[in-house]
């Protein structure tokens, strides 16, 4: 019985991945590349978000002696983050566009 449960389970997971391929055109590189592009955006998203909150939450009581380095260096490591995420996200937005207006001619 736990055979036949994983059996209509691969088979269902197959006609998903088909459909998921066929409507999203992930076989495709634009397709790739625009998954990349949602992924990449959102993770910086979140990222500029949290680091915004853990500098604010670190900056309310005034910043004194033994927090100083503690702001700073969550800071330095944030934009080091940031940085390598909006790269990423740069990147394959213009890869996306390029690929857009010169795939297939």
């Amino acid at each position: 019985m736990l055979n036949r449960l994983f059996r209509e389970l691969r088979i269902e997971f197959y006609w998903v991945k088909k459909e998921l391929t066929r409507r999203w055109h992930l076989d495709t590189p634009i397709g790739i590349v625009g998954v990349i592009v949602l992924l990449s955006g959102l993770g910086l998203f979140l990222l500029i978000g949290q680091g915004i909150a853990k500098i604010f939450r670190a900056a309310i009581p005034w910043v004194t002696g033994n927090s100083v380095s503690t702001v700073y260096w969550s800071s330095i490591g944030l934009a080091l983050k940031v940085s390598f995420v909006f790269l990423v996200f740069a990147t394959s937005l213009l890869l996306l566009f390029w690929l857009k207006t010169h795939y297939r001619r």
